[in-house]
């Protein structure tokens, strides 16, 4: 999942992970943990241990399934990641923003994302 270097240009930063939505309120659940237990726990996984079921388990096989490498997951256990909507969430973002709006040209744009939304088959939240 990573690319070519973990540090950002020029910067001397560490890159932030992308993760999905799901990832990110597993992780979220694990914030209470401490770092090197969730680090331990995590790893454990990764080494093809099984261990009892708790919350850290359900981020680690997460990880696992959707092929974060290690180096990856205990970024993400430090929290340094970020949430990549899916196309369906971010086309709800936009929908949610202009259905507020009284404004003719953002209703004519709503009108025209429902439209989309129709050809493409895609859940509107709300108009399920």
């Amino acid at each position: 999942m990573r690319g070519n270097s973990p540090l950002m240009e020029g910067e001397g930063m560490i890159e932030k992970v992308k993760v999905s939505r799901e990832i990110a309120e597993a992780a979220e659940i694990c914030s209470a943990f401490s770092r090197a237990m969730l680090i331990s726990d995590v790893s454990s996984i990764y080494a093809g241990f099984t261990m009892a079921d708790k919350s850290s388990t359900r981020l680690a096989k997460l990880l696992v399934k959707d092929n974060y490498e290690l180096e990856d997951a205990i970024q993400i256990c430090f929290g340094e990641y970020e949430v990549k909507e899916t196309p369906v969430e971010r086309f709800n973002y936009f929908y949610d923003k202009y259905s507020q709006s009284d404004i003719l040209f953002k209703k004519d744009f709503l009108g025209g994302m429902l439209a989309v939304a129709e050809w493409f088959d895609l859940p509107v939240k709300g108009r399920e």
